[in-house]
């Protein structure tokens, strides 16, 4: 089968691999269409741990060409993508019901070969059937919005609350969505770009700041009477934006934090001391599983996907074929934040 292998940092090259064969308890996927996301990218230029050369690709969606024998929960030509987190199914986590904390987790397309070829085995357990209402294009963007539904799932948000979203690239995006679905009233959007707060009047907002123009804690005192929202996700991945969630949540308010910081953060004594007088619920939501796996938030995402409750569809912005992934990295290392999806393309 065509593959593309990584072999060194941004350094793709296509090469021709065995076909793999799925264990009795996983499915061979035929893959129509594979995404490129940030986190690839960091994986890339940070150098973690993995072994080159190594088959990327964690978000992909097609067609089952191969059931091992004890597999049950598919059949040839299902449509369906897949969930890309492996538990361990042994550790203290797993064993208890929390299988989304498990210690020894792997991921397919990092620590097992992904979706940047033309098939790829799954375990059975990960498989989510899509319905023909769903592209496979868009079936790539149920991780971002599983971690979007995440997130208002767990910080348990209501409809009469106050929300901010710093970053409005496709994770602020998609979670406005989710606070739509939710009933949500009053979405203020917080970004330094002018076409991505223009864009964010199609998904929900109802007021914006551009951060490099205006305060976002000025405004927000004046908007909520000198309260401060009720809840803060942070979607922008920027330790400046990290700060200002501090500063616009209302004492006893909830702090969600999607993206991580590629850098190092130290608190400085006046953050420490504003989450230790406010008593901030503060929460990482980088983990969109929960039990049964892999969770209540991709189940609804697909739901809502197929009922077009949510729109995805304008995130992707460029498509190519596996065999110009290079080209697609190379345009993926020049975004800055991800604000639109590249999809690879398998029709062969």
């Amino acid at each position: 089968m065509r593959a593309a292998v990584l072999k060194g940092v941004n350094r793709f090259d296509i090469c021709e691999l065995p076909r793999p064969v799925p264990n009795e308890h996983e499915v061979l996927i035929k893959v129509r269409a594979a995404g490129i996301c940030q986190s690839d990218i960091h994986w890339m230029q940070r150098q973690w741990q993995y072994e080159h050369p190594l088959v990327m690709g964690h978000v992909f969606a097609g067609t089952v060409e191969e059931v091992g024998r004890k597999a049950e929960r598919a059949t040839l030509g299902d449509r369906v993508t897949a969930v890309p987190f492996l538990p361990c199914q042994n550790c203290v986590y797993c064993c208890s019901g929390k299988s989304h904390w498990c210690e020894h987790h792997a991921m397919i397309g990092f620590q097992r070969p992904g979706g940047f070829a033309e098939y790829v085995t799954v375990p059975e357990e990960n498989l989510l059937p899509i319905g023909e209402q769903i592209s496979f294009e868009e079936a790539i963007m149920l991780e971002p919005l599983a971690v979007a539904a995440h997130s208002v799932m767990e910080l348990n948000i209501q409809p009469e609350d106050t929300v901010a979203v710093f970053g409005l690239g496709i994770r602020g995006l998609l979670s406005m969505q989710w606070l739509q679905l939710t009933g949500v009233k009053r979405i203020i959007g917080i970004d330094i770009d002018e076409d991505r707060l223009l864009r964010s009047k199609h998904y929900g907002v109802t007021d914006t700041i551009h951060s490099l123009k205006e305060s976002p804690e000025k405004k927000i005192d004046e908007w909520t009477n000198g309260l401060g929202t009720d809840v803060t996700l942070e979607c922008a991945g920027s330790t400046v934006t990290q700060e200002q969630c501090l500063r616009v949540t209302k004492r006893g308010g909830q702090i969600g934090y999607q993206v991580r910081v590629h850098a190092d953060r130290v608190l400085s004594r006046e953050e420490q001391e504003t989450i230790f007088r406010r008593e901030y619920l503060m929460k990482a939501l980088g983990q969109p599983y929960s039990e049964p796996f892999p969770g209540k938030e991709w189940v609804s995402s697909i739901h809502f996907l197929e009922e077009r409750q949510l729109k995805v569809k304008p995130f992707i912005s460029y498509r190519f074929r596996l065999e110009e992934i290079q080209s697609a990295i190379d345009l993926a290392l020049l975004q800055e934040e991800e604000c639109s999806r590249i999809v690879l393309l398998n029709d062969q």
